[in-house]
């Protein structure tokens, strides 16, 4: 277990969609049918480059013009219906860091520190029976700044009660990375393979 997280870390902090599941292509198809409604297009190129920072910054980045919020509003509102949907039907693929909450469950505190929002992400922990596994639960909706802003990262260290010093925080884009280092917490980036077995949630039968 020491190899796992290192005696001065008191606390793990995980990022969601790219970190423990891979989610992201359902978030670009959901946009992209909102978007082609409206008669706008959404490129992945585009949708990468704008994805990760909250909904009122992304989504003018991926319309790549100015919106009104209440254009803004209505876009978002209607891509977490639409992915939500996605959510509940569609296999997930579950990433190797994933493979570590059973391990380190009961140990240390463990936190959830998504940009996402929170029904689509209770659904996903419902599905793959994780909600067990984390003593907070931080997405989009609990912070007023986006990553790389270090708001959720030092609210989830608060909620758990561990100093961000004592944190160490899995995440999957220079943003989180970011958000992460700027809280005070060290990161493990895990775009570097940590060579663990991939499993899939199947909707039928949860896993």
């Amino acid at each position: 277990m020491k190899a796992l997280l290192p005696a001065a870390f008191k606390a793990a902090v995980f990022d969601f969609d790219g970190t423990l599941v891979d989610t992201l292509d359902l978030h670009y198809q959901a946009y992209r049918q909102v978007f082609e409604d409206r008669g706008l297009d959404l490129s992945r190129e585009v949708f990468y480059r704008a994805i990760g920072d909250k909904a009122n910054v992304a989504i003018p980045r991926m319309a790549q013009r100015s919106l009104d919020p209440e254009e803004i509003a209505d876009i978002h509102v209607r891509k977490k219906a639409r992915v939500e949907e996605l959510f509940a039907t569609a296999p997930i693929s579950v990433l190797s860091p994933a493979l570590l909450l059973p391990l380190l469950v009961g140990r240390v505190p463990l936190a959830l520190a998504s940009s996402g929002s929170r029904p689509g992400i209770e659904m996903l922990l419902n599905r793959s029976n994780w909600k067990v596994f984390f003593s907070v639960v931080l997405t989009g909706e609990d912070v007023t700044h986006g990553k790389p802003h270090p708001e959720i990262y030092l609210l989830a260290a608060q909620r758990i009660m561990v100093p961000p010093q004592m944190c160490l925080a899995f995440e999957d884009t220079e943003a989180g990375v970011s958000a992460a280092h700027a809280a005070g917490m060290t990161v493990i980036d895990v775009r570097r393979p940590l060579n663990l077995p991939v499993t899939i949630i199947h909707p039928q039968n949860g896993r």
